[in-house]
C-alpha cells in the first residue's frame, strides 16, 4: 500500500507544486542549521551579491542570480535546486526518503546544474560539475562544512 501511495503521489503530486509552495529557507534551516549555514555563505546564498546593482532588476540575470525573487527570497534558495516544499518539508516526509522524493525532493545533479552554468551563460571560466560541486556540498558525510541534511536528502 505504501508504494502505491508514493507512486501516485510521484505521478500527481509534483504537476501542484509550484512557487506558491515555497516555504523558503529559514524552513529548512529548521532542521538542516549546518547545510543553512553552509549554504547562506556560499555561492547559491550569496548569488544575487555578485551581480551589479544595475542587473539586480534584470530578469535575464535574476533567472539564475535570485530565481525565487518573486516570492521575496534573494540568491539561489534551497528550493531553487531541490523544489518546491510544500510538500515534502514536514518533518515525518523527510525521515521518508522515498516518500519526500515522491513528494517532490529533487536531490540535484549536473543536469540540473547546467540550467544556469551551461554554455550560454555568461562566466569567466567553463563550468566543471565535479570540482564546482565540492563548493555547495551540504548534508553528506565529509561535506565542507559538515552539513547533516537528513536521510531524505541523501
Amino acid at each position: 500500500m505504501r508504494h502505491l501511495l508514493a507512486i501516485a503521489a510521484a505521478v500527481l503530486l509534483p504537476a501542484l507544486a509550484l512557487a506558491g509552495d515555497l516555504v523558503g529557507p529559514e524552513t529548512c534551516r529548521a532542521c538542516h542549521p549546518a547545510a543553512y549555514a553552509s549554504w547562506r555563505e556560499g555561492p547559491h546564498g550569496r548569488a544575487l551579491d555578485g551581480l551589479p546593482p544595475t542587473r539586480r532588476a534584470d530578469r535575464r540575470c535574476l533567472g539564475c542570480h535570485s530565481p525565487d525573487a518573486e516570492a521575496g527570497q534573494a540568491g539561489v534558495g534551497c528550493e531553487a535546486c531541490h523544489g518546491p516544499g510544500r510538500l515534502y518539508a514536514a518533518s515525518y516526509v523527510m525521515r521518508d526518503r522515498e516518500l519526500a522524493r515522491a513528494l517532490g525532493l529533487v536531490v540535484p545533479g549536473e543536469k540540473g546544474c547546467l540550467a544556469c552554468h551551461g554554455e550560454s551563460t555568461p562566466s569567466l571560466q567553463k563550468f566543471d560539475y565535479a570540482r564546482k560541486v565540492k563548493l555547495i556540498r551540504h548534508g553528506e558525510p565529509g561535506a565542507a562544512a559538515g552539513a547533516s541534511a537528513g536521510p531524505a536528502a541523501r
